[in-house]
């Protein structure tokens, strides 16, 4: 029984001696020495990234430069597209301005060759009377000229009659238009203009002569030829067209 005490009492002395008093830190100061241990490790961070940079062979300065180059070039490149869309304008409206002379230019041409062509017909009418190439004197049909109206089957005639080289008299009389076709129910048939109560186109000159008139066709009427009849003092002068595609 003492044996048993005196090992309790040895276990209480052991046990006892191995209770272990630890301080307290406040939370301030606790917050303190993470703040100070996280900005060591920021800075720890940045060194060991910049050695391994400059172990990688990274310049930073050059890199700067390198930047601020690329910037400029840029700028540059952004200054001179500016530039070539101004010329582009430029070259634009130099081409606007050169297609409307070309089109004033080409207008004048055609209205030059127009008055040309008009001219040469106006010496060509007045050679037929003055020195025919046939050299044949007398009157003749000179031309017949057809065109269309708006209204349904009307159309406009002026018909030209000259006199060749002798001029000393006048010739007088009558001229008729007959223009042949089909009717309408397939039929050939001939039209007569002016008819018999249409006021008659009198022929009445000395070196030149321009009739001029209306024709209407029966509805239905297809025209193929037209036949023009002049009787001046027992002789009749006779030239047939063909219908002109209206």
């Amino acid at each position: 029984m003492v044996n048993r005490l005196k090992l309790f009492k040895l276990n209480w002395r052991n046990k006892t001696a191995d209770l272990v008093v630890r301080p307290r830190y406040s939370s301030k100061l606790m917050l303190v020495v993470a703040g100070l241990a996280g900005a060591l490790l920021i800075v720890a961070g940045s060194a060991i990234y910049n050695h391994a940079m400059d172990m990688a062979g990274f310049d930073r300065v050059a890199a700067i430069h390198r930047q601020q180059a690329l910037r400029d070039e840029l700028q540059h490149l952004r200054n001179e597209n500016k530039i070539l869309r101004a010329g582009l304008a430029d070259a634009q409206r130099a081409v606007q301005m050169d297609q409307t002379a070309y089109q004033q230019l080409g207008k004048s041409l055609r209205d030059s060759a127009d008055q040309i062509l008009k001219l040469r017909e106006r010496v060509a009418f007045y050679q037929d009377i003055i020195s025919p190439a046939d050299n044949i004197a007398g009157p003749r049909i000179q031309a017949l000229r057809i065109e269309r109206l708006p209204g349904p089957g009307q159309y406009r005639y002026r018909l030209t009659l000259i006199q060749a080289l002798k001029h000393q008299q006048t010739v007088y009389g009558r001229a008729t238009l007959q223009v042949s076709g089909v009717d309408k129910s397939g039929h050939s048939a001939v039209l007569t203009f002016p008819g018999a109560t249409g006021k008659p186109l009198v022929v009445n000159f000395k070196y030149f002569q321009e009739l001029r008139g209306t024709i209407v066709l029966a509805d239905g009427f297809t025209p193929q030829r037209v036949k023009v009849s002049v009787a001046t003092g027992g002789r009749t002068l006779e030239q047939s067209y063909a219908w002109p595609k209206l």
